[in-house]
């Protein structure tokens, strides 16, 4: 069998990108509007990166990118941290457990799957779960919104970081 080596990522260029995805968070949540929904490219970011790289290190990014975005833009500390915790382990999991290979269409829907999960968590742990009845149509365009973002930002993403 033949292995493919991949290129490690370079940790200046994870760095760079999760601060460029904070720097489009901030501009998402003020621009990028659709029916007051706002993309997570935080998210994004943590989701890509975790099926790519997998392990302590995307557990460790995810919980601290959450730790920071609940600093800059939310109130309750650990919610975020915690979801981005769950979600960067269970996309490792069910990556090496499905054996999935790394092409473009599994990447957007782990990407629709982790979107739709953190909103659930996030519902969770704010203790609101009867909101997720309400919220259903919301959760899949922001889903739906999330996917379609990666697929413009996968090129991107995976140049930058695995050059």
């Amino acid at each position: 069998m033949i292995r493919v080596k991949k290129n490690p990522p370079h940790l200046p260029n994870i760095l760079l990108a999760l601060l460029l995805s904070f720097v489009l968070q901030w501009v998402g949540t003020k621009y990028l509007r659709l029916n007051k929904i706002a993309p997570d490219f935080i998210l994004i970011f943590i989701i890509f990166f975790s099926f790519h790289s997998g392990g302590i290190f995307a557990l460790s990014l995810s919980f601290g990118a959450g730790l920071l975005q609940n600093i800059l833009y939310h109130g309750l500390i650990g919610t975020n941290s915690f979801s981005f915790c769950l979600i960067s382990y269970l996309i490792t999991f069910l990556k090496n457990k499905l054996q999935i290979k790394e092409g473009f269409w599994p990447q957007v829907i782990f990407v629709f799957l982790g979107s739709f999960l953190y909103v659930i968590f996030s519902a969770i742990f704010y203790r609101t779960p009867w909101v997720l009845g309400l919220l259903i149509p919301k959760i899949l365009i922001f889903s739906i919104y999330n996917s379609l973002l990666f697929t413009l930002l996968f090129w991107g993403l995976k140049k930058g970081i695995y050059g």
